[in-house]
């Protein structure tokens, strides 16, 4: 599949679809009461299987399929190297916001009177994350940024 292709973007139109309302139909079970599957247990209302699933193991499992299929075309097609840099950053940043996250978040913010808390420098290593993320697709795609350099564009 071509980037752009008429088949290529409905995949990623109707992957989007389908995870889109599961995750929706989950939330609205698990807040709503839909139906009883999903519904948390009486003795800790806190706990949700489901959402669990929706927001924590399913982007995990996500991130780690990601990170095998660019590993797999980078070294193996590309033969480049450089680029899982920028992919291993990425990661790094990932990993460690969320661990700041989930592990520090409480004593963070207790420390500071509840002013700041472990959400605020995940979102920045997060974006940290992001920003390398696009620079590794930015060192595997071809750059032809000079094309437009003689055209002049008024806005």
């Amino acid at each position: 599949m071509a980037d752009g292709s008429l088949k290529s973007m409905l995949t990623i139109i109707g992957t989007s679809l389908i995870i889109l309302i599961s995750m929706g139909y989950i939330a609205a079970d698990t807040s709503l009461g839909i139906s009883d599957g999903l519904k948390p247990k009486p003795s800790d209302p806190l706990y949700s299987p489901g959402v669990f699933t929706i927001y924590l193991v399913f982007p995990l499992v996500a991130i780690v399929v990601f990170g095998i299929l660019q590993t797999t075309i980078v070294i193996k097609f590309l033969s480049a190297r450089l680029p899982m840099v920028w992919l291993l950053c990425a990661f790094i940043c990932f990993g460690t916001g969320q661990a700041i996250m989930f592990a520090a978040s409480k004593k963070m913010c207790e420390g500071t009177n509840r002013r700041i808390d472990g959400a605020f420098f995940a979102t920045l290593l997060d974006t940290a994350a992001l920003s390398c993320v696009y620079g590794f697709w930015s060192a595997i795609t071809v750059d032809d940024s000079n094309v437009y350099e003689e055209e002049e564009y008024k806005f």
